[in-house]
């Protein structure tokens, strides 16, 4: 930096990191405002401003500007990027930059367009995916809010858990790359604008996402104004300990009780919507009362010898998805996690397929083993079938030792009185089981009373993991939350609802905005389902909209006019 901060008479570069300097000492924090108000002088223009040089007369040794590019043309890609390979397009004039952090080890990346509105838009990651998500910054943008995304450092594609080969690294996945990032670019954004405030600061992020949502919500709850949290892998140490015990219920391959072709799987998800569809009162494809299908649901019906259908389940295979179905209690009956809900089975896949012992991505021995091989330090040696229920335990004292993934502070404090939630999930979830998220709310009701008036939960039946929907399901599950508008024309252009429903009713995120900034409270979001009117899929038409309700109201049509005409519906 053009300048030296102390502390206590201590040079800010002497500091054994510099992150932690940050994120610990607010002196630094003033010290540095004050160094940012005195580099200006003259104010330079956008072009000047936009570059590697002015941007790093912010910072100080460790921490660099590595890119600043003028986008002009709507359109930008970062090379070599593994975990979110995607370009953004369709931005509006925006300076786009990429700072690294060597000290402590990740970079992140923001958008920060011509026209400010002081806000800012931070996005969550998915998975165990490193790098930039550029594709979910770009809807910041259009919405004229500064945007940033964290590498959470490292650089990795899908399924690949090789990567955390150190304790700093692992802990910059689990919160500190956010944290930081989010410090310095805050710091950095104020500092582009001319000082300028931001007024408010928003989270947006779903699965892994959504668990970094959380996390610094319950690390700093002044870090956020409003955060919109999608089906958030919020519990991780148990979470992949149940992975891994999923896996084992198909191990070996060979095995009677091994579901081995998905099309077993979707026999039964056709199966759970013959029976299950109309326990809601409406015959509409969708199951919207899991927990009645839970009680009626007769399994048995899709067993060898009682059907003339293909795909017919052996009793073996039928006894392994009534495990997946159920809560894991290990033989001790302590409980880890929430078992899998009807209608989530088109997604079962995710954790066992291909499943193949000689195919190179069979899932079960691969991406289900590798937490325990890598986050808890077994080894590469170590095989899924060696699993037991002693790894919960082991996953348990490891997380909550070094690591600190795990989001499980149930009372937010003082966010209450600053900022807003709305968390959802969909109820046909493969992936983050939708109990487990209603889990988190149920614990936070527990530790804090009624929370209505801060934090709202929304369950959106027949979505899967955070967006979509199956083919033969077809429910309304857009609501301009995080990833969505990727998942639908133009695609990597996209942001909001399409067909112009980029507003608070339907919108989560404008919905959030307006209940932080104007007081406007969610009671419900109106989702919508489109169809594809040619075979590109680059055209849509919308095909049926539906209110989701604040938890635990639920959508019940009023018994006349269309299905598809939200309208027709009221949450009771």
């Amino acid at each position: 930096m053009k300048g030296e901060c102390s502390v206590a008479g201590i040079p800010l570069s002497s500091y054994h990191s510099i992150q932690m300097a940050i994120l610990k000492v607010p002196a630094v924090l003033a010290c540095i405002a004050s160094l940012l108000s005195l580099t200006h002088g003259k104010l330079p223009g956008q072009a000047v401003k936009c570059t590697v040089d002015y941007l790093n007369g912010f910072l100080f040794d460790g921490i660099s500007v590595e890119h600043a590019d003028g986008v002009t043309s709507g359109y930008f890609a970062e090379s070599g990027n593994l975990g979110y390979p995607s370009a953004a397009s369709g931005l509006p004039p925006l300076c786009a930059v990429i700072v690294n952090n060597v000290t402590a080890g990740y970079r992140f990346g923001m958008f920060l367009p011509e026209t400010w509105n002081s806000r800012l838009l931070v996005v969550g990651s998915y998975s165990f995916l490193g790098g930039i998500n550029w594709l979910d910054m770009g809807p910041g943008a259009r919405y004229g809010m500064a945007s940033l995304s964290t590498d959470t450092g490292h650089n990795s594609g899908q399924g690949d858990l090789t990567w955390p080969t150190s304790e700093s690294v692992k802990v910059n996945w689990a919160y500190q790359a956010m944290e930081g990032s989010i410090h310095l670019g805050k710091m950095l954004i104020e500092a582009y604008y001319d000082n300028k405030p931001i007024a408010y600061s928003y989270y947006s992020g779903c699965s892994t996402g959504g668990r970094q949502g959380l996390k610094q919500i319950q690390r700093d709850p002044d870090i956020f104004d409003g955060a919109l949290i999608g089906a958030p892998a919020w519990d991780t140490k148990n979470l992949m300990p149940w992975v891994s015990r999923l896996a084992t219920l198909h191990l070996p391959e060979s095995s009677p009780r091994s579901i081995n072709d998905y099309n077993l799987y979707l026999r039964l998800q056709q199966e759970v919507l013959a029976q299950c569809d109309s326990l809601d009162g409406v015959k509409d494809n969708i199951i919207s009362a899991p927990s009645a299908c839970r009680d009626h649901f007769d399994i048995t019906k899709i067993r060898c010898g009682t059907t003339d259908q293909a795909y017919c389940w052996t009793q073996a295979q039928i006894e392994t998805a009534q495990k997946m179905y159920s809560d894991y209690v290990t033989d001790d009956g302590e409980f880890v996690y929430k078992g899998l809900d009807y209608s989530s089975e088109a997604e079962w896949a995710v954790y066992l397929l291909p499943a193949n012992p000689k195919d190179a991505n069979n899932v079960r021995r691969g991406f289900d083993a590798q937490y325990e091989r890598t986050f808890m330090g077994y080894g590469p040696s170590w095989q899924i079938t060696s699993y037991n229920d002693t790894v919960v335990d082991d996953s348990r004292i490891r997380d909550e030792r070094s690591v600190h993934a795990t989001a499980d502070h149930y009372d937010l404090g003082r966010f209450r009185n600053r900022g807003k939630i709305i968390m959802y999930g969909g109820l046909a979830d493969g992936y983050v089981p939708v109990q487990h998220t209603t889990l988190y709310y149920n614990r936070t009701v527990e530790a804090m009373g009624n929370v209505d008036d801060f934090f709202r939960y929304f369950q959106i039946p027949g979505m899967g993991h955070c967006w979509g929907t199956a083919d033969n399901v077809k429910a309304p599950w857009m609501i301009g939350s995080a990833g969505q508008a990727a998942q639908r024309p133009p695609y990597t252009a996209g942001f909001s609802v399409p067909l112009g429903y980029n507003d608070s009713r339907h919108d989560a995120l404008l919905a959030l905005m307006d209940w932080v900034e104007n007081g406007n409270e969610v009671s419900q979001i109106v989702a919508s389902e489109f169809n594809f009117t040619d075979a590109t899929r680059q055209s849509l038409v919308l095909y049926r909209q539906r209110p989701i309700c604040m938890f635990p109201r639920t959508a019940e049509w009023v018994g006349r006019g269309s299905q598809d005409d939200a309208s027709n519906w009221r949450c009771t």
